[in-house]
């Protein structure tokens, strides 16, 4: 099971804002950072900006992230989902994969 995992809507094509709650922060190394380096399902390693806002929203954003969207043709409605590297990979600390809408 991932640790997030969200519909895409239009405001996500810009930045992902994840509201849902958490009882602990889910991504420790981002949030040491201000990073994520993550793997898609391709092989393709991106680093995207990671921030908690005044409101305990987690957000990912930068060129990365938009560059991501479009390189693995996301679109509204998908859904994107992100979970530890369980070391499949040594360059990124997350994985994550796109889920197309049905």
């Amino acid at each position: 099971m991932a640790i997030l995992s969200k519909k895409i809507e239009e405001v996500d094509m810009r930045q992902l804002k994840i509201n849902q709650r958490f009882s602990s922060e889910p991504f420790p190394s981002a949030a040491g950072t201000g990073a994520m380096k993550v793997r898609d399902e391709q092989g393709s390693y991106w680093k995207f900006q990671y921030k908690v806002n005044p409101r305990g929203e987690r957000v990912l954003s930068g060129g990365h992230w938009v560059q991501f969207l479009q390189n693995n043709g996301v679109q509204v409605g998908d859904t994107v989902a992100i979970d530890k590297n369980d070391l499949w990979c040594t360059a990124a600390d997350y994985k994550i994969e796109v889920i197309r809408r049905s």
